[in-house]
Protein backbone atom coordinates (compact mmCIF):
# COMPACT_ATOMS: atom_id res chain seq x y z
CA UNK A 1 0.00 0.00 0.00
CA UNK A 2 1.71 3.15 -0.78
CA UNK A 3 0.21 6.19 0.74
CA UNK A 4 0.65 9.47 0.08
CA UNK A 5 -0.56 13.46 0.95
CA UNK A 6 -0.39 15.98 -1.70
CA UNK A 7 -1.61 19.19 -3.23
CA UNK A 8 -5.34 18.54 -4.18
CA UNK A 9 -6.16 18.35 -7.80
CA UNK A 10 -9.21 19.45 -10.28
CA UNK A 11 -10.11 15.35 -10.39
CA UNK A 12 -10.23 15.64 -6.53
CA UNK A 13 -12.68 17.69 -5.70
CA UNK A 14 -15.63 15.35 -6.22
CA UNK A 15 -14.08 12.34 -3.56
CA UNK A 16 -12.66 14.77 -1.20
CA UNK A 17 -16.23 16.95 -1.10
CA UNK A 18 -17.76 13.24 -0.23
CA UNK A 19 -15.40 12.53 2.00
CA UNK A 20 -16.26 15.92 3.86
CA UNK A 21 -19.54 15.82 3.97
CA UNK A 22 -19.67 11.87 5.40
CA UNK A 23 -17.01 12.47 8.18
CA UNK A 24 -18.07 16.04 9.26
CA UNK A 25 -21.63 14.85 9.55
CA UNK A 26 -20.73 11.70 11.56
CA UNK A 27 -19.30 14.35 14.40
CA UNK A 28 -22.61 16.35 14.39
CA UNK A 29 -22.45 18.47 11.65
CA UNK A 30 -25.11 19.69 9.61
CA UNK A 31 -23.61 19.65 6.11
CA UNK A 32 -25.64 19.18 2.74
CA UNK A 33 -24.19 18.57 -0.42
CA UNK A 34 -23.86 21.89 -1.91
CA UNK A 35 -22.59 23.17 0.76
CA UNK A 36 -19.87 20.86 1.67
CA UNK A 37 -18.49 21.20 -2.27
CA UNK A 38 -18.22 25.01 -1.86
CA UNK A 39 -16.68 24.74 1.27
CA UNK A 40 -13.73 22.23 -0.61
CA UNK A 41 -14.16 23.69 -4.12
CA UNK A 42 -13.34 27.19 -2.01
CA UNK A 43 -9.96 26.04 -0.77
CA UNK A 44 -8.99 23.83 -4.39
CA UNK A 45 -9.54 27.71 -5.96
CA UNK A 46 -8.36 30.02 -3.78
CA UNK A 47 -4.43 31.34 -3.73
CA UNK A 48 -4.52 31.82 -0.01
CA UNK A 49 -5.86 28.28 1.54
CA UNK A 50 -4.33 24.87 1.03
CA UNK A 51 -5.82 21.83 -0.13
CA UNK A 52 -4.63 18.95 -0.17
CA UNK A 53 -5.32 15.07 -1.20
CA UNK A 54 -4.70 11.93 1.11
CA UNK A 55 -4.24 9.24 -1.47
CA UNK A 56 -3.82 5.49 -1.04
CA UNK A 57 -3.37 3.16 -4.00
CA UNK A 58 -3.89 6.17 -6.10
CA UNK A 59 -7.51 6.51 -4.45
CA UNK A 60 -8.66 9.29 -2.25
CA UNK A 61 -8.92 8.73 0.99
CA UNK A 62 -9.07 12.28 2.61
CA UNK A 63 -8.21 15.73 2.44
CA UNK A 64 -7.12 18.45 4.81
CA UNK A 65 -8.02 22.06 4.07
CA UNK A 66 -6.08 25.01 5.95
CA UNK A 67 -5.72 29.02 5.55
CA UNK A 68 -3.08 31.37 7.31
CA UNK A 69 -3.98 33.95 9.70
CA UNK A 70 -2.27 36.38 11.87
CA UNK A 71 -2.27 35.54 15.82
CA UNK A 72 -0.89 36.79 19.06
CA UNK A 73 3.01 35.70 18.50
CA UNK A 74 2.55 35.47 14.55
CA UNK A 75 1.91 33.71 11.29
CA UNK A 76 -0.72 30.43 12.74
CA UNK A 77 -1.75 27.87 9.89
CA UNK A 78 -5.29 27.06 10.69
CA UNK A 79 -6.68 23.98 9.78
CA UNK A 80 -9.94 24.55 8.23
CA UNK A 81 -11.02 21.03 7.86
CA UNK A 82 -9.28 17.26 7.91
CA UNK A 83 -11.29 14.02 7.75
CA UNK A 84 -10.02 10.79 6.40
CA UNK A 85 -12.57 8.50 5.18
CA UNK A 86 -13.88 6.20 7.99
CA UNK A 87 -12.68 3.13 6.43
CA UNK A 88 -9.02 3.93 6.51
CA UNK A 89 -9.49 5.44 10.09
CA UNK A 90 -7.14 3.93 12.80
CA UNK A 91 -4.21 2.81 10.39
CA UNK A 92 -1.99 5.75 11.46
CA UNK A 93 -2.80 7.92 8.07
CA UNK A 94 -4.18 10.59 10.55
CA UNK A 95 -0.93 11.14 12.59
CA UNK A 96 1.25 10.88 9.35
CA UNK A 97 -1.23 13.72 7.96
CA UNK A 98 -0.22 15.70 10.98
CA UNK A 99 2.90 15.51 10.88
CA UNK A 100 3.36 16.25 7.40
CA UNK A 101 0.69 19.64 8.49
CA UNK A 102 3.48 20.60 10.99
CA UNK A 103 6.03 19.73 8.36
CA UNK A 104 4.41 21.98 6.21
CA UNK A 105 4.23 25.06 8.62
CA UNK A 106 7.37 25.35 9.81
CA UNK A 107 8.94 24.88 6.44
CA UNK A 108 6.73 28.37 5.27
CA UNK A 109 7.19 29.89 8.37
CA UNK A 110 4.40 29.43 10.66
CA UNK A 111 4.61 29.87 14.24
CA UNK A 112 1.60 27.73 15.43
CA UNK A 113 -1.04 25.34 14.11
CA UNK A 114 -4.34 26.14 15.10
CA UNK A 115 -8.09 23.77 15.08
CA UNK A 116 -11.07 23.86 16.54
CA UNK A 117 -13.31 20.74 16.77
CA UNK A 118 -16.44 19.00 17.99
CA UNK A 119 -16.39 17.94 21.66
CA UNK A 120 -15.88 14.23 20.67
CA UNK A 121 -13.33 12.92 23.05
CA UNK A 122 -11.81 10.77 20.48
CA UNK A 123 -10.78 13.77 17.80
CA UNK A 124 -9.44 16.02 20.84
CA UNK A 125 -7.63 12.84 22.10
CA UNK A 126 -5.92 12.15 18.85
CA UNK A 127 -5.17 15.82 18.69
CA UNK A 128 -3.94 16.36 22.34
CA UNK A 129 -1.64 12.85 21.64
CA UNK A 130 0.28 15.13 18.89
CA UNK A 131 0.76 17.77 21.17
CA UNK A 132 -2.39 19.92 20.56
CA UNK A 133 -3.66 22.37 23.72
CA UNK A 134 -6.70 23.39 24.65
CA UNK A 135 -6.66 26.97 25.28
CA UNK A 136 -9.12 29.34 26.78
CA UNK A 137 -10.53 30.74 23.40
CA UNK A 138 -13.99 29.99 23.05
CA UNK A 139 -15.97 29.98 19.93
CA UNK A 140 -18.63 32.42 19.49
CA UNK A 141 -21.21 32.08 16.66
CA UNK A 142 -24.19 34.54 15.50
CA UNK A 143 -26.82 32.86 12.65
CA UNK A 144 -27.69 36.04 10.16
Amino acid sequence: MVFKIRKARKEDLPACTKIFLKEFNKLGGNWVPKTAKVRVSDAFKSKSKFCFSLVLDKKVIGLFLAEPFFGESGKYLYLLGFAIDSKHQGKGFGLETLRFIQNFAKENGFKALVLDTRQKKKAIRIYEKFGFKKTDHIVLIKEL
